[in-house]
């Protein structure tokens, strides 16, 4: 009874040691780079490797006694001579007993330590910072309470929060390892997940802003790789000004270099399917990949560009048709493109409608107009940049 009354008061023991670690209580970077893990950067990295650490103590042990005992037991009743001793103990009533109560004992302790940990990510807190995440292919979407987006993931450090997230079209599951949350994004549903990360990630040592890595985890298609993108955690005050600059930079950039500065920033969400110089893509090339023009060339009035299996794209775009102007059928491609199909390619572009403001598709549409000025990677030539714009010209080339 001594021995059961012992075991079971580890339970809480090994349950509370895990959740007061002093690194986690004091909010520091929490838990270093080992063999098994990169360095933790959330408040509930300490809790899921110590988790993590504690099963795999519990594995070596058993391995090394498991295959000690193998070893022992092949020298210690090896054969001795011609005659083989065949009887041996059909029952032990002790030994039964404890490989099934050990182990049992070690898998209940196991549940309830996963079991809070589970309840714990599942929980965020009432005052979490709320972003909403759109998952497409091939990319993801991050929206703040502002209305601001950004193609990478911008957090503030020492707040909890809150990822809210849908998907486009098929599976995806979004993880960030050094801050050990991760969550499917399925089609047709919302699903979310929260963390806290205490420490900004400011610079490294070669002067280049430091981050932390952020994957799709479920394959999703050929551009799968392309969704792998940076969290950045910012103090507080910084991350305040940031998303409010964030929420109105396309307004500040002149009508007149729509097609430079923000053009080549909003591709990135294009990117993925649409190449410039002409090279076979999920979807159309912006380039000349038929001998119809670029992108631009191809939506002018009597263009042979092929659409809905065999039709003319020139014969839906002049006066007195379904497009007056090929501005109009480029504004309809990015907001319904399932209308109009390009041979021979499928329906598989997500809708940016309330993604992309009016201001947002004239600067892709103005880039299209100016696509032989950009190098195939979306960045703009050096020698086709404005002389007047001076060093804003860092901005567009990033």
């Amino acid at each position: 009874m001594k021995r059961r009354t012992t075991v079971l008061t580890m339970i809480p023991t090994l349950l509370s040691q895990a959740s007061n670690d002093p690194a986690l209580a004091a909010g520091q970077p929490v838990t270093p780079r080992d063999f098994w893990l990169p360095q933790g950067a959330s408040t509930v990295a300490p809790e899921i490797d110590w988790v993590f650490h504690f099963i795999n103590y519990i594995n070596y042990f058993f391995f090394f006694l498991v295959v000690g005992l193998m070893f022992w037991f092949m020298w210690r009743y090896r054969q001795r001579g011609r005659e083989v001793y065949a009887r041996g103990p059909s029952h032990n009533t002790m030994l039964e007993l404890g490989w099934t109560i050990i182990p049992t004992i070690i898998v209940v302790v196991i549940f309830f330590m996963g079991f809070k940990g589970f309840v714990s990510l599942k929980t965020p807190p009432e005052n979490s910072y709320q972003i909403d995440v759109t998952a497409a292919k091939w990319y993801w979407k991050f929206k703040y309470p502002n209305g601001a987006t950004s193609d990478d993931l911008y957090v503030p450090a020492g707040r909890p929060v809150k990822l809210v997230m849908r998907s486009e079209d098929v599976l995806h599951s979004l993880y960030i390892r050094d801050f050990r949350v991760k969550q499917d994004v399925v089609p047709g549903r919302y699903s979310s997940l929260w963390f806290q990360a205490d420490n900004p990630t400011g610079q490294n040592e070669k002067g280049e802003d430091a981050f932390h890595w952020l994957f799709c985890t479920e394959f999703c298609g050929t551009g799968h790789s392309d969704m792998n993108r940076k969290v950045f955690v910012l103090p507080e005050a910084e991350f305040d000004s940031w998303v409010v600059e964030q929420g109105r930079w396309l307004d500040k950039v002149d009508e007149k270099d729509l097609w430079w500065k923000a053009g080549p920033q909003l591709y990135r969400a294009c990117a993925s399917c649409h190449t410039l110089d002409g090279s076979v893509g999920t979807g159309p090339s912006w380039g000349n990949y038929d001998g119809t023009g670029n992108v631009w060339e191809r939506t002018k009035p009597g263009s042979t560009h092929k659409i809905d299996k065999g039709k003319n794209l020139g014969d839906i775009i002049g006066p007195g048709k379904e497009y007056e102007t090929p501005e109009g059928y480029l504004r309809e491609s990015i907001l319904n493109p399932g209308k109009h199909l390009v041979d021979p390619y499928g329906n598989v572009m997500p809708t940016f409608k309330g993604q992309l403001s009016d201001r947002g598709i004239q600067a892709l549409i103005d880039m299209m107009k100016n696509l032989d000025k950009f190098n195939k990677d979306g960045t703009v030539k050096a020698e086709a940049i404005p002389q007047a714009a001076g060093g804003a010209a860092g901005d567009a080339k990033k």
